[in-house]
């Protein structure tokens, strides 16, 4: 019961509010006291009148003690005192006092079923997966949670239907128990019926039944319903996709009789074409810019063409890749590139002709594979070998997982990707060389939002089977610039001619940390640190990496399709001649 002093405060009083009790308790419920309080919420609007602050702080005790009973504290008491100043200048105190009381704990739990006339005292395997252990604190959030696991338990063996009409609490001021009952209205035992699809305009549903993961005539289970809505959802033809058992009156009341239920997917499509186009600049690379259109269901099977191009001092290109998924298999798709690129960098001049076909397949949800062949027309000019036309035919595997939460800004997860790919020139060179290469990158948000992110990365590689002059300067190591590390130039790390130009190595080792924090919610700062190096050999010796530090800070601006990225770096340990003061860069997009 609220209680208050004599003293009146003013009308339109400031106030200032204190609680007092929770010090003690876990930091969730004050957080929570602080977060239901009208007197601490509008505390900068002080009601006109006694009376309406009186209002506000007796709101205020019921909420508290709402509070302190949904986290086991059912005895709490709360009082409140409101102490006005002397003079009418003066800020009135209002205070909270909570008496918490001693916390109950969870008792028995039972679960009753409707269709059976005795209940039944859960056992210990359920009550763990429940995450009801006896003992523990009887929160409010534990005792409603568990209902909803109780309710997917059965719907994942069979009961489509499952409900729980009503949850009993009982509390003994006693023994400081509660006792949980839960009565359970299980519905129908079903089987997997007919998928009926409705919503579609230009996708075929052959394309949409393919990637049912269950059998017909199989238990129901809510796991592959949920996979299956996962998995149209992530082809990205969908603005929204329903996927659930079709009610009746006879699944929901239920019975011994097994049903076979039909599963109902509602679609609404989104449009298949777009189009595209950015812009990036680096101190080194100057201004660029790109454009793309693509197409996501070119056939009405999700097939997916995109056309792009590019421009910027260092390279023109043209590039397309087409996708076909379900390709003879449900997990794995064709998936064909090509490219015509002329680049012009200080290590050579190059105009290159490539192709690529191949599958990918998808092993886990995290892990897939890509293979195929591919061949490249090559015209290059270098220093060192002068002008060489080169025919280069190999083979492409790519072994690659990704648990992350965002494809362009993931704030948790790992990525990792291993290639292997062993090229012949049957051109000039008349040389066979064998290219591996490992990328890692490492995300831990240090807090629940994901507004702080640790992201840190790795990369080497290694050439082997021709020497590095026998190698298209192309297909060799280069480090530095956006994509590298940062603090140096465009290829400038590693190995230098007489003119101070890069010209690329067989083997590569670069390492980066940074620190991303999202200060607001559109603006974020990013210090970083990174290193890496090229080399002659293809396996450098370990102790002599020499590897080149950098450091700087990035800025983010966030938009709905990634952050726009402005990042300053400067290396560490410049060299004379060769490095600049800084390397600046504007693009879209996380550095990794």
């Amino acid at each position: 019961m609220a209680q208050e002093t004599e003293s009146r405060p003013q009308s339109g009083q400031a106030y200032t509010v204190t609680v007092e009790g929770v010090d003690s308790l876990a930091p969730a419920i004050g957080e929570q006291i602080r977060e239901v309080s009208l007197s601490y919420q509008l505390q900068a609007t002080p009601p006109p009148t006694k009376a309406g602050l009186r209002r506000r702080a007796d709101q205020d005790v019921q909420r508290f003690l709402d509070a302190m009973h949904s986290h086991g504290y059912y005895d709490a008491a709360v009082e409140v005192d409101i102490q006005s100043p002397d003079d009418a200048a003066g800020t009135v105190a209002v205070t909270f006092k909570i008496s918490p009381g001693a916390i109950y704990r969870l008792g028995e739990v039972a679960i009753i079923r409707t269709d059976i006339p005795q209940g039944a005292v859960a056992d210990a395997d359920l009550l763990d997966y429940l995450n009801l252990v006896p003992g523990d604190p009887a929160t409010a959030d534990s005792i409603i949670d568990a209902e909803g696991l109780l309710i997917r338990q059965y719907r994942i063996y069979g009961f489509p239907f499952a409900a729980v009409p009503s949850r009993r609490t009982v509390i003994d001021r006693t023994s400081k128990l509660m006792t949980v009952h839960y009565t359970v209205q299980t519905g129908a035992p079903a089987l997997f019926g007919d998928v009926r699809v409705e919503g579609l305009r230009d996708v075929e549903e052959a394309f949409v039944l393919a990637q049912v993961p269950w059998i017909r005539g199989t238990v129901y289970n809510i796991q592959q319903v949920e996979e299956y809505q996962r998995k149209l959802a992530r082809t990205g033809l969908f603005e929204s996709v329903t996927v659930a058992p079709v009610r009746s009156a006879e699944g929901i009341q239920g019975g011994q009789q097994v049903l076979t239920v039909p599963i109902s997917v509602t679609i609404l499509e989104r449009e298949h074409r777009s189009i595209g186009f950015g812009a990036t600049y680096s101190t080194e690379e100057g201004p660029g810019a790109h454009a793309y259109w693509e197409h996501r269901n070119l056939f009405g099977e999700g097939e997916k063409l995109r056309i792009a191009a590019g421009a910027s001092q260092v390279e023109r290109a043209l590039t397309g890749n087409f996708k076909k998924p379900l390709f003879m298999r449900n997990d794995q798709s064709l998936v064909a590139e090509g490219a015509i690129k002329d680049v012009t960098t200080d290590a050579f001049d190059e105009t290159r002709v490539s192709s690529f076909i191949g599958v990918e397949r998808q092993l886990t949800q995290s892990w897939s594979v890509t293979a195929g062949p591919t061949l490249e027309l090559i015209s290059q000019d270098t220093e060192e070998t002068g002008q060489d036309d080169l025919i280069l035919a190999g083979f492409r595997t790519g072994l690659k997982f990704d648990n992350t939460d965002n494809l362009l800004d993931p704030t948790r997860g790992t990525r990792l990707q291993i290639d292997v790919s062993p090229f012949h020139d049957f051109g000039g060179f008349n040389e066979s060389f064998l290219s591996t290469s490992l990328h890692t990158s490492h995300y831990l948000s240090v807090d629940d939002d994901g507004d702080f992110v640790l992201a840190g990365r790795t990369r080497v590689g290694t050439i082997v089977g021709a020497e590095r002059a026998e190698v298209p300067a192309a297909n060799l190591f280069f480090a530095g610039g956006g994509g590298s590390v940062r603090a140096f130039g465009f290829q400038r790390l590693g190995p230098l001619d007489d003119d101070l130009d890069p010209i690329g190595g067989r083997s590569v080792v670069e390492v980066g940390l940074e620190f991303r924090a999202r200060v607001t919610e559109s603006f974020g700062i990013v210090p970083f640190i990174e290193a890496g190096n090229v080399y002659e050999e293809d396996i450098p010796e370990f102790g002599e990496l020499d590897l080149q530090w950098g450091a700087g800070l990035g800025f983010r601006y966030y938009t709905d399709i990634g952050p726009v990225r402005l990042d300053i770096a400067v290396p560490i340990d410049k060299r004379e001649n060769i490095d600049d003061d800084y390397q600046f860069y504007v693009s879209l997009g996380q550095a990794f």
